[in-house]
């Protein structure tokens, strides 16, 4: 890992180095879920600074991109970066038209991967020993 940002999340090491990288994920997750939902909730508001917001979320997408171990081409390494980009796509239509059409299916991806990654830390917790 790289100045704690995990790239490749899917190349285990050891269960410690796993759980932090999963924590830092949800991390990421949990802040970039909060600015989408701030977007959405102040898109009529004069003094909101919209594009800073879309930039930092763009920064916070790109970063869970490079978590994908793509050199695997697995079908949850590509239905993440799918999903990702999917994402990316509807925050750059809001920074760059204030297109903010697509910021509830952001809402429900990033939600439903937030769930997910939950229940993966939970699992690894409970997990005697791996990898």
């Amino acid at each position: 890992m790289k100045n704690m940002i995990p790239k490749g999340i899917f190349v285990v090491e050891n269960k410690e180095i796993t759980l932090k990288a999963i924590s830092q994920i949800k991390k990421i997750l949990s802040i970039t879920l909060s600015q989408v939902k701030s977007l959405k909730e102040n898109k009529k508001e004069k003094n909101f600074e919209t594009k800073r917001l879309c930039d930092s979320i763009i920064k916070n997408i790109n970063i869970l991109i490079d978590t994908i171990d793509k050199k695997r081409n697995t079908p949850l390494s590509k239905d993440l970066d799918y999903l990702y980009k999917h994402c990316l796509f509807a925050v750059i239509r809001v920074r760059d038209n204030k297109d903010f059409e697509f910021l509830d299916g952001v809402i429900n991806v990033l939600s439903s991967l937030t769930e997910g990654w939950e229940r993966v830390d939970s699992t690894l917790n409970k997990a005697v020993s791996f990898g």
